[in-house]
């Protein structure tokens, strides 16, 4: 009798488990939200400085800025892609052999971090069209939510 409770139990457990499972499989753009504005009154803002480079004089690096004009503190870190646009669709180009130092900027309201970002001229093969950095950023609900919000700050190579 002890074995057939200890079995249920044991069922019962595993069974959970693979429910709340598989309640997260549902939703595969769960982690991923385009930043269409913050639910806290403001949005998170990325941008770069210029916004046009002509191809023979790209540079090797470009500054990135990212605002936070939401009454929440947000957290960001070094990671970072490039897409570049096709038809209607954004595809990244970045390099996949990046390795990124895992450190979390956090952003109270109204503050802004300006980070370097490189381009890698000699992985990627530019050529002129419309490109976008990305970042990702999390709210301070994040233990929570699981969620992270990408930002972009578009560029044209001519």
């Amino acid at each position: 009798m002890k074995k057939f409770i200890l079995l249920m139990i044991t069922v019962t457990i595993l069974l959970s488990c693979n429910q709340l499972k598989s309640d997260k499989e549902a939703d595969p753009t769960d982690n991923n939200n385009e930043q269409k504005g913050d639910t806290i009154n403001g949005i998170v803002k990325l941008s770069l400085e210029p916004v046009e480079f002509k191809l023979f004089q790209l540079p090797d690096t470009i500054k990135v800025t990212m605002t936070n004009s939401t009454k929440d503190t947000i957290t960001t870190g070094e990671y970072y892609r490039i897409e570049k646009l096709g038809g209607n669709e954004w595809t990244e180009i970045s390099a996949k052999d990046m390795a990124f130092h895992d450190i979390g900027y956090d952003l109270r309201p109204n503050d802004t971090k300006i980070f370097i970002k490189y381009l890698f001229k000699n992985k990627n093969n530019y050529k002129a069209g419309k490109y976008r950095v990305v970042k990702y950023y999390l709210k301070s609900d994040y233990h929570k939510t699981k969620k992270n919000f990408n930002v972009y700050a578009e560029f044209d190579i001519k």
